[in-house]
């Protein structure tokens, strides 16, 4: 029984005290008869005894439960804070069941953070990132300790990250700053977080010439990387084909590479350069442009020997890179005719200047400096009309040439092999420890100007041949090439020189045949003998049939389908008709 001395309303200002025979139950009664208030009053006197149970602290629970979800219905922030600051002290485990997830619920939502949160998440959702931004950051500097208000920061700054990236022209400045407010919150060491943080900064074009990358790739952590992040990821491209986007590791080291110069310090230098060996060891896929990054830097360092040797290791996969030649110069010091053969041999590469102008630009210079003006003239006015029809900036540097008292506007243009004859000290240079053999021309692409060439050891090339000088079958050539291997172990060659010479080809690339074919439903025939193939249109030429003893001349070449070498006809010198002996 419940002895009330007196009777009041809580909300009213008025309170209820009960005195004798109180117990938990009472509470309940109370409570599921919608008295909520009187309810609480007589729960937190039972709470005032020190021996309460714990049907006691349930009952309190349930009244608080209530009265915060009363407090929220109304908008009566005061209150639910009140009662908030009750209910957390209150320790109620999950084996409490319903009351637990109710607790939980309350405690969320009576949080002041959820709703300032949810404001500002709707502000992001909104298009207004900066105002969401401006305001989590007031939000933080209050409370700086609480964990849900720096992840909320934290993905403000990689929202307005993800928005700046893709706006023209792009607030470097603003993202910049963005990266030094998720640094300082250490948020670089939540490895998902910066996952969905480097994606965009890494897609920005030409962001390491803006963004001094290196400095936060300095302060990572990459023993957190996990797996996936070593991983390239596949996707289908525009042309409809599958192809794979290199991983977050490799990206984030190139690009951190990238964004150094002479200016940082060379302790960081070596740094991120040993760091980024580290790891080129735990990538499954082309490592090819790290390595270019990673010469850079001893180039930055004035370590031109190590420079020079990675450059030339590079061109031995990829010899026809303009950039590579362009960056070979910078590994000899003072040799304006060497400096200018590279530049020449970059532009027969790449000669479309909205791609390759600086190597122009180094043609001019070095013209210059071999005080050859008239030349440089005539290069720096076919450099500047390009500029200028482009809408492209004429540099200080330009500028500085054009008022040069050797400059000549009416100069000549050069000759058409200027590129091609200077180029032979650069090539030369490259191939002296390059192996040379002699092949034979065993198929033309004249569509696309290409030659595939049969070498001895059984090495297949194909080489790109200049117009000038085209190649046709059966043509003997002496080959200069490389010889490197992908990543995961293929064997691949590149022709880096190609002549025809007056030489008998190789016995062990081209033999003269008499055999016995076999005609297949295809319409193509092989030797019985030798396996020596017969292409369709000589078995149609020749009217080849199954049993005809057929001698001709066959070239050594590799089956793609097979996969294997084998001989080719090349042609038909006399068929003879099937007797019975050989039938």
């Amino acid at each position: 029984m419940i002895v009330l001395c007196c009777v009041v309303s809580e909300r009213e200002g008025i309170y209820m005290e009960y005195t004798e025979h109180v117990t938990s139950r009472d509470v309940f009664d109370l409570r599921r008869g919608g008295r909520i208030d009187e309810a609480y009053t007589m729960a937190k006197q039972l709470m005032e005894n020190p021996d309460y149970s714990v049907w006691d602290k349930r009952a309190y629970a349930w009244c608080l439960v209530d009265l915060i979800k009363r407090a929220n219905a109304e908008d009566n922030q005061v209150a639910a804070e009140r009662y908030r600051n009750e209910l957390k002290p209150l320790i109620i485990t999950e084996s409490d069941g319903v009351l637990f997830k109710h607790t939980e619920y309350v405690l969320r939502v009576a949080n002041p953070m959820v709703k300032a949160l949810a404001a500002i998440k709707s502000l992001k959702d909104a298009g207004q990132h900066l105002d969401a931004l401006d305001k989590v950051k007031d939000l933080y500097a209050q409370n700086p300790d609480d964990e849900s208000v720096k992840n909320a920061y934290g993905w403000c700054l990689h929202k307005v990250i993800q928005v700046e990236a893709k706006e023209i022209p792009i607030n470097f400045e603003r993202i910049k700053a963005c990266l030094d407010d998720v640094f300082d919150l250490g948020l670089h060491n939540d490895i998902r977080f910066m996952r969905y943080l480097w994606g965009p900064i890494l897609t920005i074009k030409e962001v390491e010439q803006q963004i001094p990358l290196y400095q936060y790739a300095l302060q990572l952590d990459f023993t957190t990387f996990e797996r996936e992040d070593y991983e390239v990821k596949p996707y289908k491209g525009s042309d409809g084909m599958m192809h794979n986007w290199p991983s977050l590791v490799i990206r984030v080291l190139r690009k951190s590479l990238n964004s150094l110069d002479k200016t940082v310090d060379r302790e960081m230098i070596i740094t991120l350069r040993n760091l980024a060996v580290e790891h080129m060891a735990y990538l499954n896929e082309s490592t090819y442009y790290l390595k270019w990054s990673i010469a850079k830097t001893y180039v930055m360092l004035h370590e031109l020997d190590t420079a020079q040797q990675m450059i030339l290791d590079l061109l031995h996969a990829k010899p026809n890179e303009f950039w590579l030649w362009n960056g070979l110069v910078n590994t000899v010091e003072d040799d304006h005719i060497f400096a200018l053969s590279c530049y020449c041999k970059s532009l027969l590469c790449q000669h479309r200047l909205q791609f390759n102008g600086a190597a122009k630009l180094g043609v001019v210079k070095e013209l210059v400096a071999l005080r050859q003006y008239d030349m440089a003239s005539a290069e720096l006015h076919e450099l500047v009309t390009f500029r200028i029809d482009n809408h492209q900036t004429v540099n200080d540097q330009l500028n500085e040439y054009l008022h040069a008292d050797w400059y000549n506007p009416d100069a000549e243009s050069l000759p058409k092999d200027f590129y091609r004859e200077n180029s032979a000290i650069a090539v030369e240079f490259f191939c002296q420890s390059l192996p040379r053999t002699i092949g034979i021309v065993n198929y033309v692409s004249k569509a696309k100007n290409r030659a595939f060439i049969a070498a001895d050891g059984d090495i297949s090339l194909m080489y790109q041949y200049d117009l000038d000088e085209p190649l046709n079958e059966m043509d003997v050539v002496s080959v200069i090439y490389t010889r490197y291997e992908d990543q995961d172990g293929t064997v691949r060659y590149n022709v880096v020189a190609c002549e025809k010479v007056d030489e008998e080809p190789p016995t062990s690339l081209v033999m003269k045949f008499k055999e016995p074919i076999k005609v297949i439903d295809a319409g193509l025939a092989f030797t019985k003998e030798n396996n020596v193939f017969i292409e369709n249109r000589l078995v149609q030429t020749h009217n080849l049939m199954n049993g005809h003893v057929v001698s001709g001349v066959a070239v050594r070449s590799f089956n793609k389908k097979k996969n294997c070498w084998g001989w080719q006809a090349t042609e038909i010198l006399g068929v003879n008709a099937t007797d019975s002996e050989i039938a």
